[in-house]
């Protein structure tokens, strides 16, 4: 996992003096954003149906939260989605296991509230539009306190962000 510092340096010298945890907190709403949008953030989570439960808790990584539910396999047999629901981070399945059983998840995942950190790749590939999107909110902000305020620049910056999220959908659209 790779620290989200990374995108706040980047960021924070075309917003200054904005306080770092607020640029903090719009990287983190940016990212969520892409993440429930274009679902770039991917994995596949192996666990257990115990025996007699239609419960499946799932084991997700620090700081990420589900954002959507790609597929679901039991004992390598993919489930149609009218077999399962998700409930938080949970899949219930429509019947009781008669026997312990093995289940697969193909899942999109985003950042928690309070996430650090992003997956190393999830950076590399998505870091600048993470920027743009933090910028153009920033940017966007007014008061009378509010120094970094730029309409022009958050213009600027938020038409970024929306390209780079159109080919996030897009390259998401064709890996499915």
């Amino acid at each position: 996992m790779g620290s989200l510092d990374t995108l706040v340096r980047q960021v924070m010298p075309l917003v200054l003096p904005c306080p770092r945890g607020m640029v903090l907190d719009a990287l983190r709403a940016a990212a969520k954003d892409l993440c429930e949008q274009a679902a770039v953030w991917r994995v596949k989570l192996d666990e257990t149906a115990l025996r007699g439960d239609a419960e499946v808790p799932l084991t997700l990584p620090r700081d990420a939260g589900l954002a959507l539910v790609l597929g679901v396999w039991l004992e390598g047999n993919r489930l149609d989605p009218s077999d399962y629901s998700v409930e938080g981070d949970h899949i219930c399945l429509r019947a009781a296991m008669p026997r312990d059983c093995a289940v697969t998840v193909e899942a999109a995942l985003r950042p928690s509230r309070l996430a650090e950190h992003l997956p190393e790749r999830l950076i590399e590939q998505w870091g600048d539009v993470l920027a743009y999107g933090a910028q153009a909110r920033l940017k966007a902000m007014s008061g009378n306190k509010v120094e970094w305020s730029d309409v022009a620049g958050a213009q600027i910056a938020l038409e970024q962000y929306k390209e780079g999220m159109a080919r996030a959908r897009i390259r998401a659209m064709a890996s499915r």
